[in-house]
């Protein structure tokens, strides 16, 4: 993609150390990309596919260094992209912990504290259970909540997190009181299906990819995904909340930021190049080999969407009392 030319405008945010009358190429150098997690992991990967996928595709004139920064719950990385302010050539991959960290209290900075790009790619979050479990589909779950909300104990893998809303959000759309319904979490997602493989809790809600390995050897069913539609391929047949009339879609996506203050003319850069790479037969083969799926939303939308998970998110972790941030 060719370069475009960077005017820094003033703004009611960040002062950028760039004089407004310079006009930079951007991208005019090799671009840091900061994982919030360990090479690896999820949001690991997710940076190497977008490198590789934007270097086959030809989409990108520079190159890219991949600096891992694990740790304090994605906090460090938060506040090593906040600090390089107005610079598009640092970039950062995260996941809703970009607010809910905020929320609970680890770190005053927020998804407003630096700049979205956009969303990338996503997975979907189950409800998985023993086979000769009684229950069919997550509705009768519900049912059973409806009548007791402490009668079934789910485990997740930590909390706060997108498995615990998977939880709490359906039991809420039933009129549950979230803070009846009892949720353990467990260290992992590999933890997190021992527990369940050993009869330790009768439900657990986890990422598609953390059962379907056992789903495919028949140790486990899946008796609800977040989905908004049914997913194609072999578990087509497992019912999303919205087939089982609860309205709940949930994203367990992965979102490219950069640090506040960035040109309104990089942001374009990004979602025009982002617009091409997810049409690319390169980026196509990479959702399969990973088994994610697609969730572009460029930066304008991803804005909107964040602000309202970021509501919702809120308003439970309150009612849970686990929304320390707010208080401070």
């Amino acid at each position: 993609m060719k370069l475009v030319r960077l005017l820094v405008l003033p703004a009611a945010g960040p002062v950028c150390a760039t004089s407004p009358t310079r006009a930079a190429e951007y991208p005019s150098r090799t671009v840091e990309v900061v994982p919030a997690g360990n090479p690896g992991g999820g949001l690991d990967l997710v940076a190497r596919a977008l490198e590789s996928a934007l270097r086959d595709e030809k989409l990108f004139s520079q190159t890219f260094l991949i600096k891992n920064m694990g740790g304090a719950g994605g906090n460090l990385a938060k506040t090593y992209i906040n600090q390089k302010k107005c610079d598009p050539h640092f970039l950062y991959i995260e996941s809703n912990r970009i607010y809910t960290n905020r929320i609970v209290g680890t770190t005053p900075l927020t998804y407003t504290d630096v700049t979205p790009i956009g969303r990338l790619t996503t997975e979907y979050l189950v409800w998985a259970v023993l086979p000769d479990t009684p229950y069919k589909t997550g509705k009768d779950v519900l049912t059973k909540l409806k009548g007791d909300p402490g009668a079934v104990t789910f485990g997740v893998g930590t909390v706060p997190s997108n498995d615990q809303m998977n939880i709490l959000r359906a039991a809420m759309s039933q009129g549950i009181d979230p803070k009846l319904v009892k949720i353990v979490s467990f260290k992992a997602g590999g933890d997190l299906m021992i527990q369940l493989l050993g009869g330790h809790v009768p439900v657990i809600s986890t990422g598609l990819s953390e059962a379907m390995e056992q789903a495919k050897a028949g140790k486990v069913r899946l008796i609800a995904i977040s989905a908004p539609k049914p997913i194609p391929g072999e578990f087509s047949n497992v019912p999303t909340w919205q087939s089982m009339g609860v309205d709940l879609t949930i994203l367990h996506w992965r979102g490219l930021f950069a640090p506040p203050g960035i040109s309104a003319e990089a942001v374009k850069y990004w979602d025009q190049t982002l617009a091409k790479l997810v049409k690319s037969d390169s980026w196509k083969k990479t959702l399969e080999k990973y088994q994610w799926f697609d969730a572009y939303a460029p930066s304008a939308e991803f804005r909107k969407e964040l602000a309202e998970e970021n509501k919702t998110y809120e308003q439970i972790l309150t009612q849970l009392g686990m929304a320390k941030g707010l208080k401070k």
